[in-house]
């Protein structure tokens, strides 16, 4: 028997997940309160005057025809936010964190040379979190925020401003230090569960973020930073419940939440109004705190995609709700994130209910995962198609995850290979996102365009994953050799180079052969491999001379340990005259 590759579980916000999750993993739900007598401390708030008003800010909304969309306030026309998220991500014992704002490492000059290379590229906005970190991060230890942090956010939204982008700021979590989390985790463990079920369903889970956000405005309005600057604040960076905690746990009883009304938890209908009216009430609540020190301000929150009808995260305890849903609160526009590879794009869009034309949708998360793409070249390609069929469901912006480094063990980053990345998606080089073009390091791959015969296919399998582009998705056979996929062109084409990528196990020896035909001709012998091979492993036949006249391309199995199956078959060439 053999094994198959599976999907990754990704949250899809935070990059490095299983790294960056480390950083609230000392706080699940079966933390206990702090002991009695040793309290932590206190958040506190800084009340500050301002000696002038806050200044509006420079995006807007508005609807024309019925369909809402951004717009500049200062030239009157629509603008559509395309942009990096931008971090700084260095180890911090086991965790990798970002260090943009930590006193000892923020970089004015770096940040200058960044922006200025993004406004050379056409890009209009940047996204940045202000507490990506664990323990060097926003949260003081002897209670509140730290004053030189929120001086160093303030002044990148100085340089910001001087370059003419606008920043949406957004939030990972509750700081550990600061005396926030003591305070959320004191509500566990019924009927909330002291973490995330307590930060958005719970009247002290409510205050507490709004709370915190006051401090952050706060801060920056004390540190004289050009709020109008901010295209938006983005309370949290991807919004969800657990569903194996309390109170979404519970089968029975009635739980007040904090919009004050109270829910049978017997009655799955109400249990479910309970997760949608108690997100929407997060919102509105965090919106309004905002709002109260900001007034013109934008606000949002982060969601990747829920799981139904499309099921795309196997055994997942999150709830997220649809756009619908969330509709009823007073969100100002949508912040999703969908990445390639997890799943269709269609299938994703159902699932968050796309198109939606009320309000402004932006994809200010997405990019290329290693376990989806096998180059920086290959990812700029994919998300450029991904980025093009977006159009289709009423995409509005586009923030790709994200600008620069090479140390990112998760996602290919924009400075990778030349800055494929940054360069596919510059506005200078595509003006209309919803508009592909071919760039120098694409690989033409003429397999992408085929059409397809298999010997065989194993149940609820596509071969189509063959030649989809991602890395992680595979056609399988579900035999054993002798097995082969056939791909025709469609007409002669003429061969440069053909990649195979492994998917196999056990490892061991294996034939396969490579044939080709012509219209109307034999299939032939083109090359073959004849070695030990194992799982990723990447098999590549590149001819002496460019093969021409090849319109079908058979890649058959002839001896393998293994079922047959191949993660990804590439054709690189060019279709004849």
């Amino acid at each position: 028997m053999r094994s198959h590759k599976t999907r990754h579980n990704l949250w899809v916000g935070v990059i490095l997940v299983a790294m960056l999750a480390c950083v609230q993993s000392t706080r699940g739900t079966d933390v206990p309160p702090p002991a009695p007598g040793n309290p932590s401390p206190s958040p506190t708030t800084q009340v500050i005057a301002s000696p002038t008003p806050i200044p509006e800010h420079r995006i807007a909304i508005r609807t024309i025809d019925g369909v809402a969309e951004f717009y500049d306030r200062e030239t009157g026309e629509r603008f559509v936010p395309r942009g990096p998220n931008f971090h700084i991500f260095r180890p911090e014992s086991t965790y990798v964190v970002d260090a943009l704002f930590s006193p000892a490492h923020y970089d004015p000059a770096h940040i200058d040379e960044a922006f200025a290379a993004m406004r050379s590229l056409g890009y209009n906005s940047v996204r940045t979190s202000v507490d990506l970190c664990a323990n060097d991060c926003i949260g003081d230890p002897a209670g509140g925020l730290r004053d030189e942090w929120l001086a160093n956010i303030a002044d990148f939204l100085q340089r910001a401003k001087a370059h003419g982008l606008v920043v949406i700021l957004t939030s990972n979590d509750l700081p550990k230090k600061g005396g926030y989390v003591p305070r959320a985790e004191a509500d566990c463990c019924e009927p909330f569960d002291g973490y995330i079920n307590t930060h958005y369903l719970s009247p002290v889970g409510v205050e507490l973020y709004k709370e915190y956000w006051q401090a952050i405005i706060r801060g920056l309005i004390a540190n004289d930073a050009p709020l109008d600057t901010i295209m938006a604040y983005s309370v949290r960076g991807e919004q969800f419940l657990w569903t194996h905690t309390p109170p979404v746990s519970l089968e029975e009883g009635t739980v007040t939440t904090a919009n004050g009304q109270s829910y049978d938890m017997s009655d799955p209908a109400q249990k479910q109004a309970m997760m949608d009216d108690g997100l929407a009430y997060w919102i509105d609540e965090l919106r309004a705190g905002v709002r109260e020190l900001d007034p013109t301000a934008l606000v949002t929150v982060g969601m990747f995609a829920p799981n139904t009808p499309n099921d795309w995260r196997p055994e997942d305890r999150r709830y997220v709700p649809t756009i619908p849903a969330l509709a009823r609160s007073q969100i100002d526009f949508f912040d999703v994130h969908l990445y390639p590879g997890q799943a269709k794009l269609s299938a994703l869009a159902e699932n968050f209910g796309l198109p939606y034309e009320e309000r402004p949708v932006m994809l200010a998360e997405f990019g290329a995962f290693q376990y989806v793409f096998r180059s920086p070249a290959t990812g700029a390609a994919g998300n450029q198609d991904w980025q093009v069929e977006s159009c289709d469901y009423g995409i509005d912006g586009w923030m790709h995850w994200h600008w620069e480094g090479v140390d990112d063990h998760e996602v290919w980053t924009g400075s990778e290979f030349g800055e494929a990345i940054n360069l596919m998606f510059a506005p200078t080089n595509r003006p209309d996102p919803c508009e592909g073009r071919d760039f120098d390091f694409f690989e033409n791959n003429l397999a992408a365009n085929a059409s397809l015969r298999v010997s065989s296919v194993a149940a609820d399998n596509d071969p189509q994953e063959a030649i989809d582009g991602w890395i992680h998705t595979a056609w399988r056979s579900g035999g054993e050799p002798v097995q082969w996929i056939e791909l025709d062109l469609g007409a002669p084409a003429t061969i440069e180079r053909i990649r195979l990528i492994v998917d196999q196990f056990p490892a061991g020896a294996t034939v396969h052969q490579i044939l080709g035909r012509g219209p109307g001709e034999d299939l032939r012998v083109l090359h073959e491999f004849r070695e030990g091979t194992k799982i990723n492993d990447i098999l590549e036949f590149v001819p002496p001379e460019p093969i021409t006249g090849i319109q079908v391309v058979r890649i058959m199995t002839t001896s393998s340990p293994s079922f047959v199956s191949w993660f990804e078959v590439e054709v690189i060439g060019e279709m004849e005259e």
